[in-house]
């Protein structure tokens, strides 16, 4: 068996792959987001988020400029918060002159898992000048019970749990 030493980083006059060509490539999709001649229109919009907790619940704050009131859903079940909507295009295509934009436009989507202790009935959402907030209250912390023992007497369960002598006729 032979073992054959290949030098990776230097191909071989027959070949076709560049080592330069790919790196090139590499470099220029890495620094396609970063590029401002490119046009952005087609990428995906995800509102950042902020999140603050106290003791008596917790507030999420969102940027979604340029989106209208009516294009945001928020929904709240198991636990879990999804917030989604659509930034829609408002421009139509230029026919004289040169358009170009840096906006991110189309559907976005954001879920937070929560602690169970969210009082769903209280849940609210508020936006204002671009910004959407959500405030999820917390229940109130149950206390302790103690539960006395009862001796001497038959309990509820044992009432109900008991066989009953069926006749079988």
């Amino acid at each position: 068996m032979n073992i054959t030493r290949r030098n990776y980083l230097s191909p071989s006059f027959n070949s076709n792959w560049n080592v330069w060509k790919e790196f090139d490539d590499l470099m220029r999709g890495f620094s396609r987001d970063f590029d401002t001649e490119t046009p952005l229109p087609n990428k995906m919009f995800s509102p950042q988020a902020e999140i603050k907790e106290n003791d008596k619940g917790y507030l999420l704050s969102f940027d979604v400029p340029g989106i209208k009131e009516e294009d945001i859903k928020i929904e709240f079940h198991d636990s879990v918060l999804r917030i989604f909507g659509e930034r829609k295009s408002q421009h139509e295509n230029e026919k004289d002159g040169t358009f170009r934009t840096e906006k991110y436009y189309g559907h976005f989507e954001r879920s937070f898992r929560l602690p169970e202790t969210i009082d769903e009935a209280k849940v609210e959402a508020h936006y204002d000048s671009g910004v959407l907030q959500v405030f999820l209250p917390k229940t109130p912390a149950k206390e302790s019970k103690r539960i006395e023992i009862k001796k001497g007497e038959q309990s509820t369960f044992q009432k109900l749990f008991a066989k009953k002598n069926e006749d079988p006729h």
